[in-house]
């Protein structure tokens, strides 16, 4: 059985997607995928190869994709050369029709992946939206990405002070401007911070950006935030509104580096750390004045323990590929 990979440029971005397609590609190789070709570092040359490499699926069984990864310039060559195929698998890593441009983007994107006989999907959330806007498919859910890394070297250990980690994008996540409001708790603040200065604030202290590899090791602070959007008040804004169907990423970095999660209790990841025991979940941030964050937390820590080890071998994407029969 001829089994490919539509290949995707590896390249350190010090940020969660270029992590998660990195790792979600060496899965996918361990488990017997052919990269459809070996990426240059120069982009015009990797258009070229991707064109060039098209021919490769015709001889191919199974395809798996990571989307969106195709070049949208490439697309239609590449559903080509997949149609008719036993078993296409796309696992989704965004949807760009909730993920921000607007409802216009569904008219391209279901047609698109209806392409595949299976969807990979976040969550149940996001299948039944899914399933809403028309998409077809066997839709199988990840519930959570796989966070690749080396699960028996040593990680910061708890403070003890309730302090909290947030990871991410700091110039996209304006949240952050109203965290002196809650003024009893600890922030330590990772990744780009553009121009912003949090010199003013005197309970966020900001830690740098670090690459994804060794972030994992050098997280401080009890929990780990996955939080979105303009305010602590609640996650709103486009951004906060896609935390109601995809599983950011950094959830997934913070149980690497062993961290209970904070979250919105209307957030769609919400459903995974209450069935597992693993966080708190919150309508406000303002809510984490009264709360005894020290109640439970060795139970939790432990469940994320436990959970660690799992992404750690990539065992999230591997069962959910085993669920796609080819």
């Amino acid at each position: 059985m001829k089994k490919i990979q539509y290949a995707v440029w590896k390249k350190e971005t010090n940020n969660a997607g270029g992590k998660a397609k990195n790792d979600a590609y060496d899965i996918v190789e361990k488990l017997g995928f052919e990269a459809s070709y070996k990426p240059s570092e120069t982009r015009l040359i990797r258009v070229i190869q991707q064109y060039m490499s098209m021919h490769k699926f015709d001889a191919a069984d199974v395809v798996f994709m990571q989307y969106p990864a195709v070049d949208f310039r490439i697309l239609p060559s590449f559903l080509k050369h997949i149609n008719g195929k036993k078993t296409t698998i796309a696992l989704i890593h965004d949807l760009r029709s909730i993920q921000g441009s607007g409802e216009e983007e569904d008219i391209e994107e279901i047609p698109l992946l209806n392409k595949f006989k299976y969807i990979i999907a976040h969550n149940q959330r996001m299948t039944d939206y899914l399933k809403t806007k028309g998409c077809t498919s066997h839709i199988i859910n990840l519930e959570l990405f796989d966070y690749l890394h080396n699960a028996s070297l040593s990680i910061q250990a708890p403070i003890g002070d309730g302090s909290i980690a947030f990871a991410g994008n700091l110039v996209k996540s304006t949240f952050i401007d109203g965290l002196s409001q809650v003024n009893n708790v600890k922030f330590f603040l990772y990744g780009n911070k553009g121009d912003k200065s949090f010199d003013g604030i005197d309970n966020v202290e900001y830690k740098g950006s670090l690459p994804s590899e060794e972030i994992v090791y050098k997280l401080e602070g009890d929990y780990g935030l996955v939080w979105d959007g303009d305010s602590v008040q609640t996650c709103s804004g486009k951004h906060g509104d896609y935390l109601r169907y995809n599983n950011p990423h950094k959830l997934s970095l913070y149980i690497a580096a062993g961290k209970p999660i904070i979250t919105w209790k209307k957030a769609a990841i919400a459903d995974f750390v209450k069935r597992n025991n693993i966080g708190i979940v919150v309508d406000s941030l303002n809510e984490l004045k009264d709360i005894p964050l020290s109640k439970d937390y060795d139970f939790m820590r432990s469940n994320v323990i436990m959970i660690k080890k799992e992404i750690a071998a990539g065992n999230y994407l591997s069962t959910a590929l085993e669920k796609c029969r080819f």
